[in-house]
């Protein structure tokens, strides 16, 4: 068992005319602009060029200046990043960074185009860019925007560091987890110009990790949303009536089983922290602000001050007052409830229990986000791991821990041992309205859309499948120890058999130095041992390793004291035997009460 570290990125603004303040969490950071015209060597320096710098907090529209010879203006290059956890200043190495620059400009009307100069790595070209920094140092970032006359650039300078983390990781697991939609034309008639949008897994420290991602997809058709998930565009064209056409996107990751770090003592959110503003506000079916969510929020919480302590409340809230309605999944039939309606219904699917816990903890101060994505666990457990829908959970952000992933829908222990295997896809309130821009059109972030002719529209049929190769659910840790103590607690039931039956077999109101029943004794010894071999074969025992050598241990003790009590039964030491008897019996069941406390740790912590 390991705390898994995390690093942090320090962001610092390079100065070129100017200090520019930065602004806060969470939103996206536009940095400096330097116009150069003409079409020199934008990495020799400002000589020769005309330079500007743009103030992020008051005034984000500076034009490029004007070419007095060709009559052009130049762009304007405006560079934004963003990463969730980040402060402004601070980012998470191991993490995607997204850079983008769509905020950048020209006065002409031209199409521009955009190269990123990432130091240590070779020259990126297009709009937007995704980098994972993991080497600690200082590195400068440039962003190069040109319409084919002149050019313009804006630096930013980072420096990667590194900090601890809040999450103890358990076991880790390499798997491949495929995404699949099919899409079938019933008719009547073709269908034009059909495309669909999947969201894309992407690494998320330290939960996931996405090692290799293969598809049908062409990169180029790669986009970020307005909270910079990445979506998979996949133009799939005409579709005739009776024909079908598949997406896919399979992905090589690392999952892990992890615990929470007890950072100890009651704790408060950072001075100026911006997600106290952005993850606590009322958001379409997130209606933190109706009165039933904040009458039920502050009778939750009562008097508690401590965030942690709030977050569990509302979580056994949510937990006590849901029941999971298994006639949704039945019938296929999903959509979406405001989060006071799915508190009045008392039931839902897993989206109605993360809108609903989602409200409560912004209604209660708590910044909480919708997380979306796939159940490895739930798949894992399924005939052919296999299923056809996915998994929506929490994120909430807790003083000491950051953002940190709540399934409410297990109705588990709050924080508890996490073995879900949950792969991230989308994250954010975007899923809930047209929140992806396709050609100056807005879209859904998943769906799929076509175009026909004709006075019927064609009936196109979706089907989706989520399956998982490389794991069974015996390797998971928590599987594991789970058939650790199966395989335990089988032995300790022919320990049971053992003991009834040698008690069967001695005659009531036996003699205890008769030779026939000192052979029955000697017998039920040889037994004793095979069961104690047993026990010391049985592999698998995980964090149990120290409760396994114990069990060992007493069953050495109940060999020792079987023996020692035959040794007194041949001597004819009836007072001997009996104390040696009571010393037999003590460790019988010292071995099952040690057994028990073995279980009741295995329930407490899963």
């Amino acid at each position: 068992m390991n705390i898994r570290s995390l690093k942090i990125v320090l962001l610092i603004l390079l100065m070129v005319v100017s200090t520019t303040a930065v602004s806060s969490s969470c939103t996206l950071l536009e940095n400096l602009m330097i116009k150069v015209n003409g079409s020199g060597d934008p990495g020799g320096g400002n000589t020769g060029s005309t330079a500007a710098s743009i103030d992020n907090n008051t005034d984000n529209s500076l034009s490029g200046g004007s070419n007095s010879e060709s009559g052009n203006t130049a762009p304007l290059a405006i560079m934004d990043i963003y990463q969730q956890n980040s402060n402004g200043y601070y980012i998470e190495a191991g993490n995607p960074v997204h850079f983008t620059a769509e905020n950048s400009s020209d006065t002409d009307g031209d199409i521009l185009e955009y190269r990123w100069e990432i130091e240590n790595t070779g020259p990126i070209n297009g709009m937007d860019q995704e980098h994972i920094f993991t080497e600690l140092g200082k590195y400068t970032i440039t962003l190069i925007v040109s319409d084919g006359k002149d050019q313009s650039l804006a630096k930013r300078q980072i420096e990667v560091i590194e900090i601890g983390g809040s999450i103890i990781i358990e076991a880790e697991h390499s798997l491949t987890v495929e995404i699949q939609y099919v899409f079938e034309n019933m008719g009547p008639g073709d269908v034009e110009d059909l495309f669909c949008l999947i969201e894309v897994p992407q690494t998320h420290h330290p939960y996931q990790v996405v090692m290799d991602r293969r598809s049908n997809y062409e990169k180029g058709n790669q986009l970020f949303n307005d909270e910079f998930n990445i979506i998979a565009q996949f133009n799939l064209g005409k579709l005739a009536q009776g024909k079908s056409k598949t997406a896919y996107i399979n992905c090589d990751v690392a999952l892990y089983e992890y615990d929470y770090a007890d950072i100890g003592g009651a704790a408060s959110y950072e001075f100026g922290d911006t997600d106290l503003d952005d993850y606590t506000k009322s958001e379409y079916f997130i209606d933190s602000d109706s009165n039933i969510i904040k009458s039920a929020a502050r009778a939750a919480a009562g008097q508690e001050k401590d965030p942690l302590v709030i977050a569990e409340k509302l979580y056994d809230l949510v937990a006590a007052t849901l029941d999971y309605d298994h006639s949704v999944l039945e019938n296929g039939k999903f959509g979406f409830n405001y989060a006071s309606q799915v508190l009045q219904n008392g039931k839902g699917v897993c989206t109605d229990y993360s809108v609903l816990y989602t409200a409560l903890c912004r209604a209660a101060g708590i910044p909480a986000m919708i997380v979306q994505g796939i159940p490895v666990f739930s798949i894992l457990n399924e005939p052919g791991k296999e299923l056809s829908y996915g998994h929506a959970w929490v994120e909430i952000k807790l003083p000491g821990y950051g953002w940190i992933p709540v399934d409410v829908t297990s109705e588990e222990d709050f924080m508890e041992y996490n073995y879900f295997l949950n792969l991230q896809t989308y994250k954010g309130s975007g899923v809930f309205h047209k929140s992806l821009k396709i050609d100056g059109e807005n879209y859904y972030p998943a769906g799929f859309y076509y175009t026909w002719t004709g006075e019927s529209e064609p009936n196109i049929v979706q089907r989706i499948s989520y399956r998982v190769k490389g794991l069974d659910t015996s390797e998971l840790k928590v599987s594991r120890e789970s058939s650790f103590l199966d395989n335990i607690s089988a032995v300790l039931s022919e320990y049971n058999a053992a003991i009834n039956h040698i008690n069967n077999a001695h005659k009531q109101g036996w003699t205890f130095n008769d030779p026939e029943d000192i052979a029955i004794e000697e017998t039920f010894l040889q037994r004793l041992i095979e069961l104690s071999t047993g026990l010391k074969n049985i592999s698998g025992s995980g964090s149990f390793s120290q409760g396994h050598n114990g069990l060992i241990e007493i069953s050495n003790d109940i060999i020792y004291h079987k023996d020692n009590q035959i040794s007194c039964m041949k001597s004819g030491d009836y007072d001997c035997s009996i104390l040696k008897y009571n010393d037999f019996n003590d460790s019988v069941n010292e071995l099952f009460e040690y057994f028990n406390e073995m279980v009741d740790s295995y329930n407490e912590k899963y």
